[in-house]
């Protein structure tokens, strides 16, 4: 996996370009870093989802029902890269093969910005949702500047963003 490059800034914004398909787009600025796009179907979980970035194609597919669980992997390969594991309250742990853990929680008492933790529970960065288009979901990132380079950041991001899809569709 590759860290983003360091020309991008702070601040990221997840866009939804139409609010017919379940389709997302990172952007810095005006430059477009990632993309999500979530199959169609009822719900968001346990849809077969494919993420890219600038030099990578990743696999997202939930499993389970009691004992949920997210594996990611590299487009073509067969072994997961990394397992989601959700919690009851709507937050859980992600684990890469290599070791690093880090925990999706709510950044406030309100639950109005969600975030990842390292294990030594540092911010790496927070979503917020972005009330511009009532119809299209949208949200702001702001990374903290000394995980900028973070090697797991672009997979990261792009978990936050489905998970974050995942829970705006559970309410439907």
């Amino acid at each position: 996996m590759k860290a983003l490059s360091t020309g991008i800034g702070l601040q990221l914004h997840w866009i939804q370009p139409s609010a017919l398909e379940r389709r997302f787009e990172l952007y810095s600025e005006n430059r477009l870093l990632e993309e999500l796009r979530i199959a169609p179907d009822r719900t968001a979980y346990g849809a077969l989802t494919i993420a890219n970035t600038e030099t990578e194609r990743w696999i997202l597919k939930g499993t389970g029902i009691l004992k949920r669980r997210l594996s990611i992997r590299e487009d073509g390969e067969d072994d997961d890269f990394a397992v989601y594991r959700p919690k009851f309250w709507g937050d859980g742990w992600v684990e890469f093969v290599k070791g690093s853990k880090f925990h999706w929680k709510s950044t406030n008492f309100w639950g109005t910005g969600r975030g990842f933790y390292n294990e030594q529970n540092e911010l790496l960065f927070v979503l917020k949702p972005k009330l511009f288009d009532l119809l299209k979901m949208q949200s702001v990132v702001k990374i903290g500047a000394q995980f900028n380079e973070l090697d797991e950041l672009p997979l990261l991001l792009m978990l936050a963003c489905y998970l974050y899809v995942l829970d705006s569709y559970a309410g439907m």
